[in-house]
């Protein structure tokens, strides 16, 4: 009896739930997607309703316009390169620029990628004049590409030169991250005009000593005032013999070893001279011989 009561009781919920299945396919999710339907087409109807096709695409020209004006006006995008040779390459290109003026060495970290961008990540290490070296680091700062630099380490060293002058450098070491996507439909390249431009930012040397480690041989042959006598004077130029027996004569503002002669003092029968002593000023003043003996 109990075997036939469960079997009837089973039967009557397949049933029910049959019943309710059938419902819901028939009836409640029919009538949802009919209304769906309904709100889909109201909307796709009152899109196009006052407009003509060409009036559509049109506006749609319009968006895109916008959008591309939008790109062109920022000062940095993401570029696009087909490959990690030819970002490394543009990076080269910038450094070449400077190769008359800075020694340069350029060694990889690092890469990694990140959702469709790639970092490439270098240490640049060298040595040359401040002023290039900021021009080099400026020339990426305003790329239109991005590029983050990290300056590691400057120092101040002395160099000879040809002619075995002291010449002032500086010693330095900056990370670059060179930051761009692989992925063609991120090119925005039409819209962009990048070019290599290379140019010298004049700013302050901070670096450069305001008194020189040496002092410039006399190449030139002119006069020097060191161990000079004043001989003769004139109301506009006097009459000189230099440590070795070299007469000069020499009107106010001309030029001598290390400075300029500045002033004809007739009066007193003198000449001063102003001489650049390796950055250190040095006022000196020549008195007719026979004047300075009566002294």
């Amino acid at each position: 009896m109990k075997r036939k009561q469960r079997r009837i009781f089973l039967v009557v919920l397949i049933f029910i739930v049959l019943a309710v299945s059938y419902y819901l396919v028939e009836y409640s999710y029919k009538k949802e997607l009919k209304k769906i339907n309904e709100v889909s087409k109201s909307q796709t109807n009152e899109l196009l309703s006052n407009k003509s096709p060409d009036e559509f695409i049109y506006e749609l020209n319009q968006k895109i316009d916008s959008i591309s004006s939008f790109i062109r006006s920022q000062k940095k995008i993401i570029p696009y390169y087909p490959s990690s040779v030819e970002a490394y390459d543009k990076i080269l290109r910038k450094i070449n620029l400077f190769e008359n003026r800075l020694d340069i060495n350029i060694d990889k970290i690092s890469s990694e990628e990140k959702n469709h961008l790639r970092i490439d990540r270098f240490k640049i290490s060298g040595n040359g004049k401040f002023r290039d070296l900021f021009s080099l680091m400026n020339l990426f700062e305003s790329s239109p590409e991005i590029y983050k630099l990290q300056l590691k380490e400057i120092n101040q060293t002395f160099a000879p030169d040809e002619k075995g002058k002291l010449d002032e450098k500086v010693v330095f070491t900056f990370n670059l991250e060179n930051i761009y996507t692989t992925s063609p439909e991120f090119n925005l390249d039409t819209l962009l005009s990048r070019k290599d431009e290379a140019f010298l930012t004049y700013v302050s040397d901070f670096f450069t000593s305001l008194i020189k480690l040496d002092i410039p041989p006399n190449d030139e042959g002119l006069f020097e005032v060191e161990g000079a006598k004043l001989i003769a004077i004139m109301p506009d130029a006097v009459y000189l013999l230099d440590k070795k027996g070299n007469s000069y004569t020499l009107a106010e503002g001309d030029e001598v070893y290390l400075g300029y002669l500045t002033k004809i003092n007739y009066d007193k029968h003198s000449c001063e001279f102003l001489l650049n002593k390796g950055g250190i000023l040095e006022k000196i003043t020549l008195v007719l011989e026979d004047k300075e003996a009566k002294k």
